[in-house]
């Protein structure tokens, strides 16, 4: 992971929305929540041992949370054992955040709860200056429900109607949508469009305010889509 690669995939919200927290420990079912939970993560060792690095690192705080967090440690190493290419490593929510700010290059994948992935799927992208290059998924591992893919901004509320409105997020949605539903090489095109324009940084492209350029949604969309087009069918 670099600072500004992949903020919100490579965190693997690939979950059901189960938090492993005291409360869910508080109650008799909490272990059976944790693992439905931690196999609805298991597409986080799998994306892991897709990439090249194969390094999963785990958010966790077993040292605090007493209850639902030791098991959620041991589901993530059974998880992470079922692929012996991947490195699997853990740290503690507190350290890893400040971990994501001065050694980015450290991560690769990460597995979290709800809690803790909320949190870091906003500071991954943060350090690299600003929100609207992130994309998220909500991912249904076993494909019996549709997937999500949303920005992580969200709906920018506070500047709807302005017309500068990062773009990128939502684009790089449709290149994880497109991973997702089999079509890799599309994927991969996209992305490379978009790192294309970007590399070209605020002088030569019509980068948003938030990438401290000048440009309006709607240029910075169609110079991407322009790149998308230029780019050799098939180019990563």
């Amino acid at each position: 992971m670099s600072a500004g690669v992949d903020s919100e995939r490579l965190l693997g919200e690939a979950g059901t929305g189960l938090s492993a927290t005291p409360a869910a420990g508080a109650w008799p079912g909490a272990r059976g929540a944790a693992r439905r939970g931690c196999r609805g993560r298991a597409g986080c060792p799998e994306l892991a041992n897709r990439r090249p690095k194969r390094h999963l690192t785990s958010a966790t705080k077993s040292n605090g949370i007493s209850i639902s967090m030791p098991y959620w440690d041991e589901r993530v190493a059974a998880m992470g054992g079922q692929f012996s290419d991947v490195r699997l490593d853990k740290f503690h929510i507190d350290a890893l955040a400040a971990q994501f700010v001065l050694h980015p290059e450290w991560f690769d994948v990460v597995v979290a709860s709800n809690l803790f992935g909320d949190i870091l799927s906003d500071l991954g992208p943060a350090c690299t200056g600003t929100l609207g290059i992130a994309p998220s998924a909500n991912i249904n591992p076993e494909r019996e429900h549709p997937s999500l893919f949303e920005p992580v901004h969200g709906s920018a509320p506070d500047i709807a109607g302005k017309g500068i409105a990062n773009p990128i997020g939502q684009i790089w949605c449709g290149s994880m949508m497109l991973e997702h539903l089999g079509h890799p090489e599309a994927a991969a095109h996209l992305l490379g469009a978009v790192e294309d324009v970007l590399a070209y940084g605020p002088g030569q492209a019509p980068l948003t305010p938030d990438l401290q350029g000048t440009g309006t949604t709607a240029e910075l969309g169609r110079a991407i889509a322009e790149r998308v087009s230029e780019r050799p069918s098939g180019t990563a």
